[in-house]
């Protein structure tokens, strides 16, 4: 009986540490094919500081938009003299109406961020991939280094896409 428990039990466990692997295996595969696709579609890809958030109707007060100012810090695609660049997406708040569409990333002052950009039919920058397409740089609290992701150092991953660029101009 102890020796079917235990067979049961190392049974168990073998399995469990099988399917993280494998698990492990294709996550890590999804993130390099959505990378791959995010770097393929964006016109630059920057890391910066939201300076502002600003909502605003459309002209004809049916549909709220919101404008982001964003204060780069470094180009990791594409290149311009502008430090700034404002990114527009659908929805937002004003006063007391709102405005939510699923897919689209979200946006605070003084959040610092990477984003995947490219522009839209009206020549608006606008995160490609959707929510995809925006990343939050956060900090190590006990190293001061810039992460994404929770984990992957700002540097590392940067690093990443700038090879996925490369490969494909190589292409």
């Amino acid at each position: 009986m102890k020796a079917r428990q235990s067979m049961i039990c190392f049974s168990t466990i073998f399995v469990f540490v099988l399917m993280h692997i494998v698990l492990g295996r294709v996550n890590a595969q999804t993130q390099k094919l959505q990378l791959e696709a995010l770097a393929k579609g964006a016109e630059m890809i920057v890391v910066g500081k939201v300076a502002k958030v600003h909502s605003e109707w459309n002209q004809e007060k049916t549909r709220i938009f919101t404008r982001v100012l964003v204060n780069i810090e470094e180009y990791v695609k594409g290149e311009s003299a502008d430090r700034t660049l404002v990114i527009t997406h659908p929805g937002g708040e004003i006063g007391a109406v709102g405005e939510l569409y699923t897919h689209t990333p979200t946006f605070s002052q003084g959040e610092e961020v990477l984003v995947f950009v490219k522009k839209d039919s009206k020549n608006n920058l606008i995160v490609a991939g959707g929510n995809e397409g925006k990343f939050k740089v956060t900090k190590n609290e006990l190293t001061g280094e810039k992460i994404v992701q929770g984990a992957l150092s700002l540097k590392n991953f940067t690093s990443r896409v700038k090879r996925i660029i490369e490969q494909q101009e190589i292409k």
